[in-house]
């Protein structure tokens, strides 16, 4: 029987492959005080070894593996002997090692994760009671000193927050531990087109996770191809498959990365501008750091089992995104990702796969660059459109600056990208496409930028580009390094172009800033429920989510801050509607604010998921409102806000005032639309009555606070107060009764706020300031302490309505209220049974005016007076006066009703209402000519 030679060296490589990596592993995880991981990668060294045995031929091999196996097993022995304290210490050697290493580097935020790690692992060490402490001591007193080499690097020293060392709590929450709720939030959008990419587990680049396998690792989740990509598709195959030695990683460069027909420019576009500051910064991991499993340097490398871990930055914090190396092959026999054009290399197709398993597979229709890098590297995102507000020599300025000077210190670099919109003459440029900015250079006034095509082919055919053999001097050739003959022999994709004509054909410029030049970073997860306000963007932002921000700048110079307002998506193909923004205010003092007065930085409305809104804070403590917007809110919102400062910041969401809220929908119409105080129907427009009651033995010790917010059309000026009352409809309005009002007519939204309101029955009155004004209306009313609100009727509602026109002539009947007071114009008031009446007087001229009720003598004289209007109306109230309500008796001779004005012999007219709850007769009495002349 023949032996197939060929399929048992196959078998004998792939099985080398997974020894050598379940040795490496092991080791690994030996060396980080990882003792079950690596007993268990001990073991299965162990197992696939004693496979190898059974083939190998060659007598010296088996031998050299037969020792290594003895020494793993004796290693294996060592391990499970080692207590919980000598575990702890061998985690911290090894922290301490890679803070050495980061260190040397200057990657700044992993030195200081790496230090509050440390601290973590060496507090539990403490909490072991049986063991010697003066090696734990003099442990922990190296990591303070060399924590003092910190001062001053991009990080606040208070991120080294560390756990309790009592005893028995260790498993305690460290001091910067996310709230409960700001963890629901962060867990809920773990679900992404239906799959879970859960958080990254805390501390720098730890990973518990399995990458070794007896058998190639499969992930269960197959991603979706286009139709398009369907049609070139033959299968999916693992880069052992196609290439001899697969690498991870043989060269990071952004000219090695091309994209093929997945329409994901603006990621690999992302890829490259990384790829190229990794390459120029060498000691800065930008790409490598985000690849899983890693050496004990910390380099990612090709793993033979065909997992991998990426870690990408999604709805708010870091996630782990699982994926295999299964790769979507075409009919040509090539690949139809992402790839490098380095023979072997994987990153690029790699890390675009966990991309596009986070976005829902490889049928994605696209993003921004903007976005994307912030995904890959969480450098801050801000987009800058070209348009009419576009300031074009600022931006140029903040681009060339963007790239600094001193390859030593780049911490104030930018990642740049920049996109085309739709284009009718693209000069070789390729419409709504995403392109990778790998240079920026001033030359003797011209203003150039080095720009790579994703496709790396198709380039600017413009000025400066391959064709130009006017502007390419052979002076700037040199400058640049330029060579346009070989640039017109190779098309690379990549390619110069002037900044003018970038100006003139893009649609928007995307600037990521590196995290590292700010010193302090503080975040906030938060939600806005779709029940809580109203659902339109309007005047008023009572129930917008508010944050106050603190920023303590001990320098003479403003203070940089970056706010960047990430809102979370869990269906990445569904159509954005979320029109988002962020406010600040400086004028607050950091508190909530209630009408959208200007801001001081106002953002603009986009769809994008991403808000940036930077400014400087000036010297010493300053406290800004920060406020949350949205247009048209159709679900609920749940986001990310992120403040970046050069100064120690502060930032916490200002708690709701008011436990107890009630809207209210109401309308002014044709009978309710009175107008303001100086229209005659003021007391015609809507009205509420508002009670509070007194405060029993289990209600909150709080005074009670009210806060009235009107909303209406925003053409509309308006107005709202409450009045002192028993909760009746207010009849005859004086400036004494006013409890509190909005600050004057506003357009849109009013409010007022008043503290200390005493418990009882109070009237609130909402009007425009002109008159007849038709339209609908939210009254809400908040308070810190239980209340009731009931729409008060109309005057008379219900009731029957006898109307009187009357007037006072000079020498007549205008008497005043001296002598001859009852000649006053006067009407006899006849009921046949028990009667309730209100006398009201909406329309008058002169004023001050009065009204009485008197019974009725025989001959029309007065008899005791039965109820009057109050006190005489003054000026600047033309509202009339009106009586409460008068319960009268049935009499044979009736009741009178005398309208009088203070001073005698004032000309003018009235009309008078009498409200009744039953039907009444009112006849006008007629005094005769003797009477007159006495």
């Amino acid at each position: 029987m023949s032996v197939n030679y060929q399929n048992t060296n196959n078998q004998l490589n792939l099985l080398y492959q997974q020894a050598f990596y379940f040795a490496n592993n092991a080791v690994k995880e030996d060396n980080i005080g990882n003792v079950e991981a690596a007993i268990k990668a001990y073991l299965d060294f162990k197992k696939v070894v004693e496979s190898i045995l059974q083939l190998e031929t060659n007598q010296i091999k088996k031998e050299k593996i037969r020792e290594k196996c003895q020494e793993y097993n004796r290693r294996v022995t060592e391990l499970k002997n080692l207590t919980t304290y000598d575990k702890l210490m061998i985690q911290a050697k090894h922290k301490l090692d890679q803070i050495s290493l980061q260190y040397e580097q200057k990657n700044n935020q992993e030195v200081l994760e790496l230090y509050k790690c440390t601290l973590e692992i060496l507090m539990k060490a403490a909490a072991e009671g049986t063991r010697d402490k003066s090696e734990l001591i003099m442990f922990m007193k190296k990591i303070f000193e060399r924590a003092e080499d910190l001062k001053g690097l991009p990080t606040t020293m208070s991120s080294l927050q560390v756990r309790s060392a009592n005893p028995g709590a260790e498993n305690s929450s460290p001091i910067c531990k996310l709230s409960g709720i700001e963890d629901a939030i962060l867990k809920k959008n773990s679900i992404i087109n239906g799959k879970n990419f859960p958080q990254w587990p805390e501390g720098p680049e730890e990973l518990n996770e399995q990458f070794a396998f007896e058998r190639p690792f499969v992930d269960k989740d197959v991603l979706e191809l286009s139709i398009a990509q369907k049609e070139k598709f033959d299968s999916w195959r693992r880069p052992s498959e196609i290439m001899n030695e697969p690498e991870l990683f043989k060269m990071v460069s952004s000219t090695a990365i091309k994209q093929d027909v997945v329409t994901d420019c603006s990621f690999v576009a992302s890829l490259c501008v990384s790829a190229a500051y990794q390459k120029r910064y060498g000691n800065k991991q930008l790409i490598t750091r985000c690849i899983f499993p890693k050496n004990k340097y910390g380099h990612p490398f090709y793993n033979p089992s065909g997992k991998y871990v990426v870690k990408l930055i999604f709805n708010g914090t870091p996630r782990k995104v699982i994926i295999d190396d299964f790769l979507p092959f075409s009919r040509d026999g090539t690949l139809m990702c992402t790839f490098s054009t380095n023979k072997n290399e994987l990153w690029p197709s790699i890390i675009e796969k966990a991309y596009l398993k986070l976005m829902g597979g490889y049928n994605f229709p696209g993003s921004n660059s903007g976005i994307d890098l912030y995904i890959l590297t969480g450098w801050i995102p801000e987009q800058i459109f070209i348009d009419k507000y576009f300031e074009k020599e600022i931006m140029w300025k903040r681009m060339l600056n963007s790239q600094p000077k001193d390859d030593k210190n780049p911490d104030q670099h930018a990642l740049i990208t920049i996109a085309t919109g739709h284009l009718s003459d693209t000069k070789g440029l390729v419409p709504t496409h995403a392109y990778a900015v790998l240079d920026i250079r001033e030359v003797n006034d011209l203003r150039l930028l080095l720009v790579k095509n994703p496709w790396s082919h198709k380039r600017w055919t413009g000025p400066f580009s391959h064709l130009d053999r006017v502007n390419w001097t052979p002076e700037l050739m040199k400058e640049l390094d330029y060579d346009i003959e070989r640039a017109s022999n190779i098309d690379d994709g990549i390619f110069w172009i002037d900044f003018d004509s970038v100006c003139e054909y893009f649609y928007s410029i995307h600037m990521n800033w590196n995290p590292e030049r700010f010193h302090y970073v503080v975040t906030k997860h938060s939600s806005w429920p779709i029940n809580v306000g109203l659902r339109k963007d309007t005047m008023n932002l009572a129930y917008n989510p508010q944050f106050c921000l603190e920023i303590n700048n001990e320098s003479e110079q403003p203070s940089e801050v970056y706010l960047l307002l990430s809102k979370h998506i869990t269906v990445t193909e569904e159509e954005n509607e979320d029109f988002i923004t962020l406010h600040v205010y400086n004028d607050t003092n950091g508190e909530k604010i209630y009408s959208d007065k200007t801001p001081w930085k106002k953002g603009a409305y986009v769809n994008s998921p991403h808000i940036l809104v930077r400014f400087d804070a000036p010297t010493g403590i300053t406290r800004y409102t920060i406020v949350v917007a949205q247009i048209n809110r159709v679900k609920s919102l749940d986001f990310t806000l992120k403040c970046y400062s050069i100064s120690p910041a502060t930032l916490s969401e200002i708690p709701k005032k008011y436990q107890n809220v009630e809207f209210i929908s109401g309308k002014w119409t044709n009978q309710t639309a009175g107008g303001n105080p100086s229209n005659i129907t003021y007391l015609n427009n809507p009205e509420y009555r508002f009670s509070i009651s007194p405060p029993t033995s289990n209600s909150p010790s709080d005074k009670p606070r009210v806060l009235l917010m009107l909303e209406g059309p925003k053409k509309f000026a308006m107005d709202v107060r409450m009045i002192w009352s028993n909760g009746k409809r207010i009849a005859s309005l004086t400036t004494k009764d006013i409890l509190m009002k909005s600050s004057g007519y506003r357009n849109g939204f009013c409010y007022c706020e008043k503290d200390d309101i005493k418990p009882g029955d109070y009237t609130i009155i909402v009007s425009t300031y002109e008159p007849g004004l038709i339209g609908e209306f939210t009254l809400t009313v908040a308070s810190n302490v239980t209340f009731n609100v009931t729409s008060i009727p109309l005057e008379g509602a219900g009731m029957f309505k006898k109307v009187i026109y009357g007037q006072w002539i000079k020498g007549f009947n205008a008497m005043g209220i001296q002598q001859n007071f009852h000649l006053n114009p006067s009407y006899h008031l006849k009921i046949s049974e028990m009667t309730t009446l209100k006398l009201q007087t909406p329309e008058m001229n002169p004023i001050p005016t009065h009204i009485r009720v008197f019974e009725k003598r025989p001959n029309n004289s007065l008899g005791r007076e039965i109820a009057n209007s109050g006190d005489y109306a003054s000026a600047g109230f033309i509202q009339g006066v009106c009586t409460d309500d008068i319960s009268l008796p049935s009499n044979d001779q009736g009741y009178i009703i005398v309208f009088c004005t203070w001073e005698k012999d004032v000309s003018g007219k009235f009309t008078a209402y009498v409200y009744s709850d039953r039907n009444v007769t009112i006849e006008e009495i007629v005094h005769e000519r003797n009477e007159l002349r006495k």
